[in-house]
């Protein structure tokens, strides 16, 4: 699946999920991405800099 089919499955089933997608590719994708769903988009290679306040900002890290 693409990012894009696996955030139109989630919305579908009306799962509940915090998707952070990572990508090497760094085009517009991004923004489309997160309007489906997706809670941030990181290029690769990630850093738990860059990590680290996506997961704060959804008290996924302590």
């Amino acid at each position: 699946m693409t990012g894009y089919q696996v955030l139109d499955t989630l919305q579908h089933e009306d799962l509940n999920t915090f998707v952070i997608v990572v990508s090497a590719d760094e085009q517009p994708m991004a923004q489309e991405l997160c309007a489906l769903g997706a809670i941030a988009f990181l290029a690769k290679p990630v850093t738990p800099e860059a990590l680290r306040p996506v997961l704060k900002e959804y008290g996924l890290h302590g």
